[in-house]
Parts: structure tokens; sequence; C-alpha cells
């Protein structure tokens, strides 16, 4: 808890420094699409899995590097996780168990990109690293047998040790484009995690974040 304080007071300072000095400061939300890549003795475990909707929004900040060229990052709330169905029957009773992981992320990318002019519309490129910074998250599960429905959940507990269930802190990369008419952006970029964050390593565990994200954006021109 200690680091992770430090870690938002860093950045807290750093969005502050973003304002006074970025040369163009947006605002950006829109729909999330995401999923993990699981791998268990290095076989993938994703057959069950489905992708989860969620939302993600936040500020931009964007600086000019010459012409055509600029370096953009953001602090962006944003929803990740993975759905699981599963169902059947055995002796004439079905049977099926639903599961929701919800997890709530700080992600901060880093994007270079290049634009192209067509008409009087601005079309562009990006692509860079993202650190994503795990806040909060809740598993949830729903299993019904027969007639009989069960409910429970419980919160996601951050950190790397065995008994945790996530490690907090995600790296990865991410690529994208969109257009920009005047001060209006729309954006589609793909985020996919480098490192594992399943505590679980031990056991031959391999768990990353994967999203995609369409984003609808305004830019405050100074």
């Amino acid at each position: 808890m200690k680091t992770l304080v430090q870690v938002l007071t860093a950045i807290l300072l750093s969005t502050i420094t973003s304002t006074v000095f970025a040369q163009t400061i947006g605002i950006k939300a829109g729909y999330t699409l995401s999923d993990m890549l699981i791998k268990e003795d290095g076989e993938i475990m994703n057959e069950a899995l489905n992708m989860r909707s969620g939302l993600h929004f936040g500020p931009t900040f964007e600086w000019g590097i010459g012409e055509g060229a600029g370096i953009e990052t953001a602090l962006l709330l944003t929803t990740k996780g993975i759905k699981m169905n599963e169902s059947d029957s055995f002796e004439d009773i079905a049977y099926s168990i639903n599961s929701k992981v919800n997890l709530w992320y700080l992600d901060i990318p880093v994007f270079g990109k290049l634009y192209t002019n067509v008409n009087d519309i601005k079309v562009y490129g990006m692509f860079g690293p993202y650190i994503g910074i795990g806040l909060n998250g809740k598993t949830k599960v729903e299993e019904t047998n027969g007639t009989e429905n069960f409910s429970e959940e419980w919160d996601i507990v951050w950190g790397a040790n065995e008994d945790d269930d996530l490690k907090r802190l995600g790296l990865g990369l991410a690529v994208g484009g969109g257009i920009e008419v005047s001060s209006f952006v729309v954006e589609f970029t793909s985020h996919f995690g480098l490192n594992n964050i399943s505590p679980q390593a031990d056991d031959n565990v391999v768990a990353r974040n994967r999203s995609f994200m369409f984003s609808l954006g305004y830019k405050f021109r100074k």
C-alpha cells in the first residue's frame, strides 16, 4: 500500500506538470473489450473465456516534436477482466457456471504519433508502451444446478505472494490510430500485456491482460 501511495503521488505530480507544459490538453472516453491470455504449463487455457465489455475515460496530454509528429500520454481509468460461461448436464440435471472478473486499472500510455493531412482531416497512427496499475477488482460467480441457484462475490487481492490473486503492476505495448476533425477525435487502440500478472508463476501459470479500446475525444486548444 505504501508503494501504491508513492506511485499515485508521483502520477499526480506528473499530471500537474503535464497540465502546465503540455501543448494540447484533451479528454478521452469510450468502450473497452478486454480479456486475458492465460497459459498453464505452456498450454493456452482460453477456450471457456469470453471478452468483457467495459469503459475507459481520462485526460490526455500531447506535445508536438516536429512537423507531423508528436508524443501523447494519458491517465485513463479503464475496466478490464474476463468472463467465463460453462454449461452441461448430468443425469438429466442441467447446470451452468458464470464467472466474471471485474478489474479497474489506471492506464498510463506513452504514444509516439505520426500525422498526415487528408483535406481538413488529420489521420494518425500511434505506438508505444503503457503502465497499468490495478486499483480495485471483484470476482463474481453464479452457479445454477437444476432449480437451485448460488451466487458468491469477493474482492481481488493484489500482490505478488502465492496466496494473492493478481499482481498490481502491468506493463505492455499498445498500437492504434485515428482521425482528428477540428478538435474532435475518433480512435481505436489495441493493448497487449507483456508481463505475467499471475502470482502463481511457480505453478507455471501465466496471465496477461489484453484490451481493445474504441474512443471519442476532444482537444482543448491553447
